[in-house]
């Protein structure tokens, strides 16, 4: 017990340091004159540039959510209306925003720039702006990533985390780094970098501890604990899928050319990331006879959780129910209840106003899902200090996830007994799988678009009725 609690305390110290050395570092770059914070905005040249060699690659960037990391209009709405807030209000959360400005505009945050201006006309799916970005809404750009040269800690094993990235830029045109070999270009130096092809270069931004430590992301560590390190497949090559091209406009083609759009939680993405799979014994069912299944559910694509990222946020839920050969809704199949799992009531779709957009003491509630209830739902719950779910994860105390591992097989079970209505026909039994980057009661509050339901995957059975 002794030797158990003494090696909590020694983890819980090193986290403590690691956060603790992040900070210190961070506030290096603070206080600056605004002509030092302009002259150092200048370190980095504008996207349009690189765009005069690399078209393809900046056209990619361009309709990215790197692009948008920080002239997003979710990301507007959470920083101004609710991050900048609490850090004013609460000391406990007072440099919250600075951790957010560190990866959604790291230029802006190493110019000492942690309150930038709002972006004018904030880019979303719908809207995606012309790319000619400047200073903060630069977001995660061209230049940025390719003058990191290292992490905090890198050389002596420490984990990347908290954006304790190391750049290089300076005010001439820096050497640019990336993982091709031999490359050249007339407006550059270029170096060969190890740390571009490695998983840990995600992890920088996608590894974050919160102020209460809680891993509020923790995308990286998720594909170490997978099985994908020992497959020696890393983030970068389904991230940025080959394709065979110039990487410039005067070099030669090459094998390993890759795209720049970087994929994630959009369309075109999570399209067959998991399938869904019903198993059910007989095909002919009689009125009143209660008919009992499963329905596997597999994480067949993602190198991560399922949802991973800001996983409070994103939703991916199974909707099981019978149809007609139109497409009707004739019965929606519940999931069954795990009463002795005291948490299985945040993996079930329910509409009560239990969600906060901050602490729970200092705001009011909406609907958690707004999804017809019922639904197993796959994703994480932040609590606050007072046990109540939260979106903002700065107050995150406590992560409850229900969410899928990397090739993880997950069996759902569900009965249902055969109404009266349907005697004598012939109808569908359908499960769906489907995503969505954040609740519409979340959006409706921010006063942003909701966001479209993508369907991840699908099976479905034909069953006569007796």
């Amino acid at each position: 017990m002794k030797k158990a609690l003494k090696w909590c305390l020694m983890v819980s110290m090193s986290v403590i340091l690691l956060f603790s050395m992040v900070l210190r570092a961070q506030d290096e770059g603070k206080k600056k004159s605004l002509k030092e914070t302009m002259d150092t905005y200048k370190y980095w040249e504008n996207p349009r540039v690189c765009s005069g060699c690399h078209w393809d690659k900046y056209s990619d960037w361009s309709r990215s959510q790197m692009g948008r990391g920080f002239s997003g209009d979710f990301f507007q709405a959470q920083f101004y209306q609710l991050a900048l807030k609490s850090g004013k209000e609460d000391p406990d959360v007072k440099d919250v925003h600075e951790g957010c400005i560190g990866c959604h505009s790291p230029s802006a945050f190493l110019s000492g720039e942690m309150s930038p201006s709002p972006t004018a006309n904030p880019d979303n799916a719908w809207n995606r702006g012309s790319g000619s970005r400047y200073m903060a809404d630069r977001g995660i750009f061209c230049d940025f990533c390719h003058t990191v040269e290292g992490y905090e800690g890198d050389s002596r094993g420490k984990d990347p985390f908290n954006h304790n990235y190391h750049s290089a830029a300076t005010p001439d045109v820096d050497p640019k780094r990336a993982d091709l070999e031999f490359p050249w270009s007339p407006h550059h130096e270029t170096e060969l970098s190890e740390l571009h092809e490695e998983a840990e270069f995600c992890g920088i931004c996608h590894n974050e501890l919160n102020p209460f430590g809680v891993w509020v992301k923790a995308t990286h560590f998720e594909y170490l604990d997978g099985p994908y390190p020992n497959k020696n497949t890393v983030c970068q090559d389904c991230h940025f899928p080959p394709r065979q091209g110039k990487p410039a406009k005067m070099g030669p083609d090459r094998d390993d050319n890759s795209e720049h759009w970087f994929g994630g939680g959009f369309t075109g993405f999570v399209e067959g990331a998991a399938e869904v799979l019903i198993h059910l014994e007989d095909y002919e069912l009689s009125v009143g006879e209660k008919a009992e299944f499963t329905i596997e559910v597999q994480n067949v694509a993602t190198g991560h959780k399922f949802p991973t990222g800001s996983s409070e946020e994103r939703d991916v839920w199974l909707h099981v129910g019978v149809y007609n050969d139109e497409g009707e809704e004739l019965d929606h199949i519940r999931i069954l209840s795990y009463p002795e799992d005291p948490n299985d009531k945040y993996f079930i779709t329910s509409n009560s106003k239990t969600a906060h957009p901050t602490h729970s003491k200092f705001s009011e509630s909406f609907e958690r899902d707004c999804l017809p209830e019922g639904d197993r739902i796959y994703h994480s719950v932040f609590l606050d200090s007072d046990g109540h779910p939260t979106f903002a994860q700065w107050y995150a105390v406590k992560d409850v996830e229900n969410r899928l591992k990397p090739l993880e097989e997950r069996l759902e079970h569900y009965q249902w007994t055969v109404p009266e209505n349907l005697r004598g026909k012939s109808i569908i039994l359908r499960a769906v799988l489907n995503y969505r980057r954040m609740p519409d009661s979340y959006a409706n509050f921010l006063g942003i678009e909701t966001r479209p339901t993508l369907e991840v995957g699908r099976d479905e059975v034909r069953i006569r009725v007796q």
